[in-house]
């Protein structure tokens, strides 16, 4: 049986309402890859935050974030960047997540406020500030899609009865979520949700479709986000057109084309290479088709969907070779553009091969005046409110059962598998600005006593 769920003057399941509110998180940066992207600063490393298409909870192919952890810490999800907001409204966060394997570790679903200080500002429903609100940090089982629902309330709310959820693909609310109010202060505010101390490297938490809308009856219904086929919309996007490859390699090709128009707004463009779906482009208007053969002739269309999964019909195709190889009689892999000579190869020098995943492999020793990594994250996470420092027993215990310090590889897995210089330079930052949190707690201490002793002379 369903639960219906009353709030206020507003009804959460109207199966047919129309809305015509803008998520305040722009998802449409979601793209292949991993790490952070715009309006996303991920939680963990890189290789803890990946983006791949997969199938979301309404069965279509998406852009699915997952947190695989590598390290006992943050393992993969954002804490995004702040949006405004008015603190006499209330607003309701929510985020599809489905846990893979085991149950350990937390999946955490919160949220921070601030005053135009960058105070907390973030009230529990009985009062006082909370420092780290969070709404939920569980789930109910394994291999299931979840929408997680919770309510911030506006400054004035008195109540202290919670209207959050998780519910289940049915509209079942198979438990309760916490929830908290603006205080008088708030000015803006964050949408947070992670995997927290995973410690399997085989788990995955999977993270789709996050929104926060302001509650005034012209955002989606719980039941449209269930649901996005059962509302009124049945219209399809207009057909994208003006589809062109505006470049290509050997390997890849760069699309655009022209938007496309719906009643309600589109919110994805799927990509269909020799008519199978390839990839996604949130509502972005481009895409790079990757992986492809060099010399070949592919065909590409685009269609639009919207938010209920009406889909346009594809668009007129287009056809796009890709480069030729060294060998092919065609093209080389050198290009030239000014003073510039690219190789578009893998480059093997000492070696006759380069590992997968790499383009330049040396066996040999290189001098250089600098070298620039690009980092996607940087540990200035330590520094964070919420973040869990661990304690010196902690960190005993672990050198006493491993030899080495957390989330440092071993002596023995860098004689093995080498050592990513940026990703070390990151880890040693980490130790460092932990270290600097240590001797703060011990001064603090060390105050303390003088203090005391000083009281008692």
């Amino acid at each position: 049986m369903k639960h219906l769920l009353a709030f206020g003057a507003f009804t959460l399941f109207t199966l047919f309402n129309s809305y015509s509110q803008t998520n305040l998180l722009d998802t449409s940066t979601w793209s292949i890859g991993s790490g952070s992207v715009t309006g996303f600063p991920a939680y963990g490393s890189s290789n803890e935050n990946i983006r791949e298409l997969d199938t979301d909870p309404h069965g279509n192919q998406s852009i699915i974030w997952k947190g695989i952890p590598q390290t006992p810490t943050s393992s993969g999800g954002w804490l995004s960047d702040t949006f405004p907001i008015d603190h006499t409204k209330t607003y309701r966060f929510t985020v599809w997540m489905k846990k893979t394997n085991t149950l350990t570790g937390f999946e955490v679903f919160g949220t921070e406020a601030y005053n135009s200080n960058g105070d907390d500002t973030i009230l529990n429903l009985s009062g006082g500030v909370n420092a780290n609100p969070i709404f939920k940090t569980s789930i109910p089982q394994l291999d299931h899609w979840y929408l997680y629902v919770a309510f911030v309330h506006h400054s004035g709310y008195g109540g202290t009865t919670s209207s959050g959820g998780i519910y289940d693909m049915n509209e079942v609310k198979v438990a309760d979520v916490g929830d908290f109010k603006f205080s008088t202060t708030s000015v803006s505010a964050k949408h947070r949700a992670y995997y927290w101390q995973g410690e399997n490297a085989a788990d995955e938490l999977h993270f789709f479709g996050p929104t926060v809308y302001m509650v005034d009856g012209t955002e989606p219904t719980i039941s449209e986000l269930l649901n996005p086929a059962g509302g009124n919309d049945t219209q399809a996007p207009s057909v994208p057109t003006g589809l062109q490859s505006t470049a290509q390699s050997q390997t890849t090709v760069d699309l655009s084309w022209n938007s496309s128009t719906d009643d309600f707004g589109v919110t994805n463009y799927r990509v269909y290479k020799d008519g199978t779906l390839d990839g996604t482009s949130g509502n972005l208007t481009s895409y790079q088709a990757t992986g492809l053969t060099s010399g070949i002739t592919y065909d590409f269309t685009v269609s639009a969907l919207d938010a209920a999964q009406n889909e346009s019909a594809q668009s007129t195709p287009v056809s796009v070779t890709t480069e030729n190889g060294s060998s092919g009689g065609g093209s080389t892999v050198w290009t030239k553009n000014g003073s510039t000579a690219s190789y578009s190869g893998e480059v093997a020098i000492g070696t006759s091969t380069v590992p997968s995943g790499y383009q330049l492999a040396v066996d040999g020793n290189i001098r250089t005046r600098e070298i620039r990594v690009d980092q996607d994250t940087w540990p200035d996470y330590v520094f964070d409110k919420d973040y869990q420092l661990p304690t010196l027993d902690e960190i005993q215990k672990h050198i006493d059962e491993k030899g080495h310090l957390p989330n440092i590889p071993s002596a023995k897995e860098v004689e093995t598998n080498g050592m990513n210089v940026g990703e070390m330079n990151r880890l040693l930052l980490e130790k460092i600005e932990q270290q600097i949190l240590y001797i703060l707690q011990l001064k603090k201490e060390i105050d303390q006593l003088k203090k005391s002793n000083n009281e008692k002379k």
